[in-house]
């Protein structure tokens, strides 16, 4: 169901059934989509048809305050667009203060040619959050922007829906074709 820790998870089994439901209720359409990675899919999940109702937000972020509690990190940090949407979410309800990270660096400004938004010491641990993520490039790619700067990264999704090496509250795959919704 996700990837968390078994004991964490087992508590949980009620919230990622709602996500899941969540998901495939309101996120969830079927056709041929070009995905960020380049390949193809016959079918896509719309997150911000989630992130745009405050009371399914908070409660997805709600859901990573076991992940708050269990890796007690410095900061949390987002990822463009969904991500800071989501690590803004989880900063506020959890008290941790939150980072910004670009997808290329900020070309004005004090600050040009910087990717990470937000004050950070070297040796902090960070949790890099991302909404959904299919191979995982761009968010290993923050995260490797985050471990150049002296960092300590946990990167998590929400959703992860291919192979990538991301820790997820919710592991959501679906057969190609015209397979059933409940998986």
């Amino acid at each position: 169901m996700g990837n968390l820790e078994p004991e964490s998870r087992l508590g949980m089994v009620p919230e990622l059934k709602w996500l899941r439901g969540i998901i495939t209720e309101r996120a969830l359409t079927r056709g041929d989509y070009l995905m960020a990675g380049g390949i193809r899919s016959d079918y896509y999940i719309d997150k911000f048809k989630l992130f745009a109702d405050p009371a399914v937000l908070r409660r997805i972020a709600r859901l990573f305050a076991s992940v708050v509690s269990d890796l007690s990190p410095d900061l949390v940090a987002g990822t463009e667009l969904g991500g800071v949407i989501l690590a803004t979410t989880v900063s506020q309800m959890t008290n941790v203060p939150m980072i910004v990270v670009r997808k290329t660096a900020k070309a004005y400004g004090a600050f040009a040619d910087e990717f990470v938004e937000g004050p950070y010491s070297e040796g902090q641990h960070v949790l890099l959050l991302e909404d959904v993520v299919s191979n995982g490039r761009e968010v290993m790619g923050a995260k490797a922007r985050l471990e150049e700067l002296g960092l300590k990264v946990t990167a998590y999704a929400v959703i992860n829906r291919g192979l990538a090496p991301i820790k997820s509250l919710i592991q959501f795959s679906l057969p190609r074709g015209e397979a059933k919704l409940e998986n």
